[in-house]
């Protein structure tokens, strides 16, 4: 006479264990995870308006959803983009070995909005990574400590609770090495060339500068704004120190120069470099000028 054995689920196992021996496990996150200095996040969020470093690609869910696809401008990803975008913020390039980046808030990931948010995301030993899905715990303590450093939660959830049980030492944030001189460009991960169309680019750049248009306190908006009101174009270094002037950026080279390519997550060719002249680009000037540009 058969028998059936027993499902044994690993998740729920390890938690038992846990609860048994008194063991908190959020205690190695804390010694082990390593964070985005709240300074780039906070300097990302001025400039762009957004927390993400890639606004517009987020997880595929399946259900006939692929990496590399890109579906009304969001391109669909595994991990890679998170993963390029926190170590890349973090200045870390390829020096972090055998972590695996895990995003804090449950299914923001599938959220363009919040994928790349270095705000909602950390890089932790591959050992613990899955504990970031399973362990209500540690789920718990991330969030809260996300919120200690950068102050942020995805629009409508509700700002974390300090947990009853809260690791009291945890790994300060990287340094923020990033200078004044280097934009927010990430070294994206290698795309096809189908995905490199001149015409896709252009559509997904003109909803970025509709957008744009609409909220004037962005200092994306005021720096094409100052260029919009130069009709014969403005000497770079001119237009850098106008930049810093109007918008206080900490980064004011940088932003000017992520409107002048469309490389990695640069803003995207809003602006040309004619000799040391920034213009607005031709493919971009008649819907930029048939909009309204506020400097001040």
């Amino acid at each position: 006479m058969s028998t059936t054995r027993p499902k044994l689920v690993a998740s729920e196992l390890l938690l038992e264990a846990v609860k048994r021996h008194n063991i908190h496990l959020s205690l190695l996150v804390a010694d082990t995870g390593l964070w985005v200095n709240p300074e780039f996040h906070n300097r990302l969020v001025r400039d762009t308006g957004s927390a993400a470093i890639f606004p517009s690609v987020r997880r595929a869910r399946g259900q006939g959803e692929k990496r590399g696809q890109i579906v009304d401008g969001v391109r669909f990803d595994d991990n890679s983009y998170a993963n390029g975008a926190i170590k890349r913020a973090a200045g870390l390039g390829k020096s972090a070995e055998g972590f695996e980046v895990c995003h804090i808030w449950p299914r923001t990931c599938y959220d363009e909005r919040y994928h790349t948010a270095v705000a909602n995301i950390v890089l932790l030993p591959r050992a613990l990574a899955g504990l970031s899905d399973h362990a209500i715990e540690v789920q718990e303590a991330l969030q809260y400590r996300a919120f200690e450093l950068y102050g942020w939660y995805p629009e409508g959830m509700q700002p974390p609770v300090k947990p009853e049980f809260y690791p009291s030492n945890w790994r300060q944030p990287l340094p923020d090495t990033l200078n004044a001189r280097t934009p927010y460009t990430v070294s994206a991960p290698s795309r096809s060339a189908s995905d490199r169309t001149s015409q896709e680019k252009r559509r997904v750049l003109a909803v970025r500068i509709a957008e744009w248009s609409r909220k004037p306190d962005l200092n994306v908006h005021k720096i094409i704004g100052l260029v919009a009101q130069a009709h014969d174009g403005i000497n770079r270094d001119e237009l850098v120190l106008q930049v810093s002037s109007v918008t206080q950026s900490k980064n004011p080279y940088g932003a000017v120069a992520s409107l002048l390519t469309d490389s990695g997550n640069a803003y995207g060719c809003v602006f040309v470099d004619c000799g040391g002249v920034i213009r607005i680009h031709p493919e971009v000037q008649e819907q930029l000028h048939s909009l309204t540009w506020n400097v001040c």
